[in-house]
């Protein structure tokens, strides 16, 4: 049996660096030549839990006795150094790899949390650093030159590089030219972007809302009457782990938001929560993608896959847009959901699971069932509890309160001072919002790239805006504005490019080609600019 702990980041060349070769990715290769006695995988969304697993299958038969962990991290960006170092250091310090002190900015409350493990000076850690993307790897050096995290880097050496052999390089600060890193204070540090402020006379808001998440809960912000109700029958529904959740509202009103509240109040809270968008997956593919296959089952199925409600075991799976599954699945489903048996396609074996399903849906599916597109049965067994989500236009007082939020995370990813004009609070108010909280965020990244000055005027708005409060009698305005303070065109046509990108997507339900035809466009055209140009809207990933 091995010793020590291997902390690392699952990438996308892991397992298998070339999913159609028996080359090992950067985790396994590692496996394969050092012995540990803990394996604990990062992951930055479902799909590195799903590669987690299956590292984990292989992991165990070449490290043999070795414990595997997993944990999810939540990134807006894995290219954001700030983001990642904090949340990472957050990550380490409630898992107890952190010397003791170092969580100074931990609350209390993440800190009663902690796990109960031996301090970092009783073992040996070690950090692969090949997975990830640079941001991530620079993270890992600080953290560990600082010696806030005592630990060992290693770096991989592919056997191109080493002779024909994979080699392991560690990376030893005492014999190194490379610099110290000293740690600053990790006292609260507020910057003059923090302060939002609707005008120049100072009006604005001071606090950015009551439910920021900790341990895991996703930070919910609203004060609505409608909404907290929300909120509060989602979080005293969480407990009860048998009973099933249908969640309703309309597109980008925050379903899955309130599907991660739920299982961080849960006691799957530890556990691994996997989204899934129903809309997105191909319908030849669904079955697979769900209940996983076995090698070979069908054309292109080059290695054996577990499918997400394996990955997901012992934690939670929404599954949002949940009418848009083909009916042939619904009954797969409804199985699993009596039985907890799961069928990978091509196998005639069963393999049990243990998952609580969450469910979300835009659509009536009353009407679908009249119509013979969604089965009674499945409903029932979904809708136990129905929470349904207010539209943004019912809850317009929350406006001022997102729209806060998201200016002041634009100026602190971006080190800027952006600001609303008067004028443009007042639009924000008083506009209908027919997509929701998405689509607000949505204007305000719009509204500060294109804006070159720090006020944020109405002349920058998009149309629908501009017109949707224009009063009767007042002059139209002019198609197109340019403010005194001039504009960035090069980032407004990127944000009207995106937003087209994105509406296709939705419209062609998550279908590359019937998007690309939407904007005639030809299919490999408008891949390539979704890996180039629009990594966002595929969600992103890491190198290695």
């Amino acid at each position: 049996m091995g010793t020590g702990t291997l902390l690392t980041f699952v990438g996308n060349r892991d397992p298998y660096a070339d999913p159609a070769s028996e080359e090992l990715g950067p985790i396994l290769s590692l496996l394969e030549v050092r012995q540990f006695r803990k394996v604990v995988l990062l992951c930055t969304g479902a799909a590195y839990l799903e590669r987690a697993k299956t590292v984990e299958e292989v992991g165990k038969d070449l490290c043999q006795g070795a414990q595997f962990d997993f944990h999810t991290l939540e990134f807006k960006s894995v290219v954001d150094y700030e983001e990642i170092y904090e949340k990472l250091k957050e990550a380490l310090d409630q898992l107890g790899f952190l010397r003791e002190g170092d969580g100074k900015n931990i609350s209390s409350s993440q800190t009663r949390q902690r796990r109960t493990e031996p301090s970092p000076s009783q073992r040996d850690i070690y950090i692969l650093l090949d997975p990830g993307t640079p941001q991530i790897q620079t993270c890992w050096f600080l953290l560990v030159r600082s010696g806030i995290l005592p630990a060992t880097l290693l770096q991989g050496v592919p056997p191109r590089f080493a002779g024909g052999t994979y080699k392991v390089r560690e990376i030893r600060f005492d014999r190194t030219n490379l610099p110290r890193v000293l740690p600053v204070s990790s006292a609260l540090r507020i910057s003059p972007a923090d302060n939002f402020t609707v005008a120049e006379e100072g009006v604005g808001y001071e606090k950015e809302g009551e439910r920021r998440g900790t341990g895991g809960e996703p930070e919910i912000l609203g004060e609505a009457a409608p909404f907290r109700m929300v909120l509060d029958r989602a979080v005293r529904v969480a407990s009860y782990d048998g009973v099933s959740v249908l969640i309703r509202g309309e597109t980008g009103s925050g379903k899955e938001l309130i599907a991660r509240l739920i299982h961080a109040h849960s006691p799957r809270r530890d556990k691994p929560f996997i989204p899934i968008n129903c809309a997105a997956i191909s319908p030849t593919l669904v079955e697979s993608e769900l209940f996983g296959h076995v090698k070979g089952a069908y054309t292109g199925a080059e290695r054996a896959r577990l499918g997400q409600f394996r990955s997901a075991d012992g934690g939670t799976i929404f599954l949002d847009e949940v009418g848009d599954l083909p009916l042939e699945i619904q009954s797969k489903l409804l199985r699993v959901l009596q039985d907890f048996l799961v069928q990978p396609v091509g196998s005639d074996k069963f393999s049990k699971v243990n998952v609580r399903v969450l469910a979300a849906t835009n659509q009536n599916l009353e009407v679908l069932i009249e119509k013979g597109k969604f089965r009674r049965d499945l409903y029932e067994r979904l809708n136990q509890v129905t929470l349904t989500i207010p539209p943004l236009r019912e809850r317009k007082e929350d406006i001022p309160l997102l729209a806060a939020h998201f200016l002041r995370d634009w100026n602190r990813r971006y080190n800027e001072e952006k600001r609303f004009s008067p004028e443009v609070l007042a639009t924000l108010y008083a506009y209908s919002w027919p997509g929701n909280v998405r689509e607000l965020q949505n204007t305000i990244i719009a509204l500060c790239a294109s804006a070159q000055d720090s006020l944020l005027g109405k002349e920058l708005l998009p149309p629908p805006l501009r017109d949707g409060v224009t009063q009767k009698g007042e002059p139209h305005p002019k198609p197109f504005q340019i403010p005194d303070g001039g504009l960035n065109l090069k980032a407004l046509l990127y944000q009207v490019e995106r937003s087209y990108y994105e509406e296709a997507l939705r419209q062609a339900g998550g279908n590359r080609e019937r998007a690309a035809r939407l904007l005639g466009m030809n299919p490999p055209a408008f891949r390539k600019a979704l890996r180039k140009r629009f990594q966002d809207l595929l969600g992103e990933g890491l190198e290695g």
